[in-house]
C-alpha cells in the first residue's frame, strides 16, 4: 500500500495522520449513535435570568427575599393565592418565611420555578416546581416514586395485557415503563415539563417498550383520559381535588385510580383499599386505591 520504508519519517507521519483521522471519525460515529438527550437550560415558563415563585396554597404567603449571602435588609413580599412573583435574578436569591413559629430559609436559583405549598403535615413549604406558566395548573413538584412503591402500585392495579395505564405527572416515566415491561400493557405518560418527557422517551428506548408506551408533553388537566383503565398519581391533595371532576366525567365506571401518598378529597366513598409500603430506606408511603 505504501511505497518506501515503513519506518521512514514521511510514512510515519502519514500513518499517524491516518490513525488520527480514524479516531476522529470513530468518535464522531460514537457521538452520533450514543448522543444523550438534550437538556433544557431553564425550566419551561421561566426566563434564564428569572426566578418564579407561585402560591399554590389557599392563603396569602408573606416572605422575605435578598441576594444570596447578602448582609443588607431583605425585601418583604406577599404573594396571593394562585399568584406568581417573577424576580429578575442573575445570581441565587435567599427566601425566608414563617412556618409553625419558625423561620425557614431556602436558596433559589435563576431559571427555576418554585412554589409555596402545604406539605403532608399541612405546613407551609417551598418546593422547586415543574413550570412557571400562569395559565397552567402547577399540580406538583417532581419527586420520583421509589421503585418499591412503583411495583406495589402496579400489583394493586392487577394489570393485564389489555389494560391502558395513564400516569398523570409521569416524571421520568418509570411507572408507565415498568407497567409495559412487566405486564405487557399499554401506557401513556403525561407531563408538562419537556425535560421529563425526554427522560421518559429515553427510558422507553432503553427498556425496549417504545411500541407499548406514549409520552406527551401536555397539561394533565386538558388531556383526554377516557381510554384509561388505570390511572396513577403522585400529586398533592389540592391537585387531586382539581382532577376529581375530570375523573368523574371522563373515566368509565370501574376504572382504578391509584394515588401515592395523598388522598382524593371527596372520594372517600370510592376508596376500596389503602396500604403502607416501605421503600429501600425504610420510609413509609401510603397508597390509596379508588374505583370510579
Amino acid at each position: 500500500m505504501f511505497s518506501g520504508e515503513i519506518g521512514s519519517p514521511m510514512n510515519k507521519k502519514l500513518i499517524l495522520g491516518l490513525a488520527a483521522a480514524v479516531l476522529i471519525l470513530g468518535a464522531a460515529a460514537l457521538w452520533l449513535f450514543q448522543s444523550p438527550e438534550p437538556s433544557a437550560a431553564v425550566s419551561p415558563g421561566v426566563e434564564a435570568g428569572e426566578i418564579s415563585i407561585r402560591n399554590v396554597t389557599s392563603e396569602a404567603v408573606e416572605y422575605e427575599i435578598r441576594e444570596a449571602d447578602a448582609q443588607g435588609p431583605a425585601k418583604k413580599m406577599i404573594v396571593k393565592p394562585g399568584g406568581i412573583h417573577r424576580l429578575n435574578a442573575a445570581a441565587p436569591l435567599d427566601v425566608s418565611f414563617e412556618r409553625a413559629g419558625r423561620k425557614l430559609e431556602h436558596r433559589l436559583f435563576p431559571g427555576k420555578p418554585y412554589s409555596f405549598r402545604n406539605d403532608h403535615n399541612d405546613l407551609l413549604e417551598i418546593y422547586e416546581g415543574s413550570h412557571g406558566w400562569q395559565e397552567v395548573e402547577d399540580l406538583a413538584p417532581f419527586v420520583p416514586t421509589p421503585m418499591e412503591v412503583v411495583d406495589r402500585m402496579l400489583e394493586l392495579a392487577g394489570l393485564e395485557a389489555d389494560d391502558v395505564l395513564y400516569d398523570l405527572g409521569c416524571g421520568d416515566g418509570r411507572i408507565v415503563i415498568t407497567a409495559a415491561r412487566t405486564y405487557g400493557c399499554r401506557g401513556v405518560g403525561i407531563d408538562i415539563d419537556p425535560a421529563r418527557i425526554r427522560e421518559s422517551k429515553a427510558g422507553a428506548r432503553r427498556n425496549g417498550v417504545r411500541g407499548l408506551v406514549e409520552f406527551r408533553e401536555a397539561d394533565a388537566m386538558k388531556v383526554d383520559i377516557s381510554r384509561a383503565t388505570v390511572v396513577t398519581l403522585y400529586l398533592l391533595p389540592e391537585s387531586n381535588a382539581l382532577l376529581r371532576p375530570k375523573f368523574e366525567s371522563e373515566l368509565e365506571p370501574g376504572t382504578l385510580v391509584i394515588s401515592h401518598n395523598y388522598h382524593i378529597p371527596g372520594w372517600e366513598d370510592r376508596e376500596v383499599r389503602s396500604e403502607v409500603v416501605k421503600d429501600a430506606d425504610g420510609k413509609d408511603h401510603t397508597l390509596f386505591v379508588y374505583r370510579r
